[in-house]
């Protein structure tokens, strides 16, 4: 693994933990399939693994030439780390 390649592990590590957040939960935050804690811990590594996936994607765009799998994966990698960020304030008791 190295900073080449991570966003891409990033994006597939991340589909299953999305779909764990969104099918864990409950209709509403109280009510969850899967223990609370379990949820805010799947969230927050979600969001570390999709902001330092974007983080290095960013480092990818500014080569020349652009590759267009890179603006891809750095654009996926931010709508997944603003998933998460949201599903964990949604999920965040208080």
């Amino acid at each position: 693994m190295n900073r080449r390649n991570f966003p891409t592990i990033a994006l597939a590590v991340s589909v299953p933990l999305l779909l764990i957040v969104v099918f864990g939960g409950g209709p509403t935050p109280v009510e969850t399939r899967v223990p609370l804690l379990a949820l805010l811990l799947v969230s927050e590594l979600g969001l570390i693994i999709n902001a330092v996936g974007a983080y290095f994607g960013i480092a990818m765009v500014r080569e020349r030439p652009r590759p267009r799998g890179a603006v891809l994966r750095l654009a996926a990698s931010l709508l997944l780390a603003l998933s998460f960020g949201a599903n964990l304030l949604a999920y965040w008791p208080g």
